[in-house]
């Protein structure tokens, strides 16, 4: 954040800290990494609503609630890991060496997979 005018304002757009697929063509590896999320939380909801209903015969409400819980779970570890691993990025030349690493070893405890994705190592999606 910068300060001016005793206003604190944000020193890049917030949306560059979140996955959404509204990144398209101009950053493959964002929506590769919000695909692999959304993946992974779609699962996470159907593993665990299967289990509530069918296993412990939970009531419908029960376990659709349960089940976003997982989703939401899941979900929240990878983008915590995508805001770090870009916050890291666009903070790199305000932060000392431990810091920036932090960050990234940070990011990629929450979530490996995205942080590879987000910085090119699991290609575009695109790639054969």
């Amino acid at each position: 954040m910068t300060t001016t005018e005793s206003k604190t304002q944000p020193l890049e757009p917030v949306d560059q800290f979140v996955l959404t697929t509204s990144h398209g063509e101009e950053d493959r590896h964002r929506l590769l990494a919000f695909h692999r999320t959304f993946g992974a939380a779609l699962e996470a909801y159907d593993l665990r609503y299967h289990q509530a209903r069918h296993h412990e015969e939970q009531r419908e409400e029960t376990a659709r609630e349960e089940a976003l819980y997982a989703a939401l779970a899941t979900a929240g570890r990878a983008y915590a890991a995508a805001a770090l691993n870009r916050v890291a990025l666009v903070l790199a030349d305000k932060l000392d060496e431990n810091t920036y690493l932090m960050l990234g070893d940070t990011a990629a405890a929450l979530d490996l997979g995205v942080v590879e994705d987000l910085d090119g190592a699991n290609g575009t999606g695109d790639d054969g």
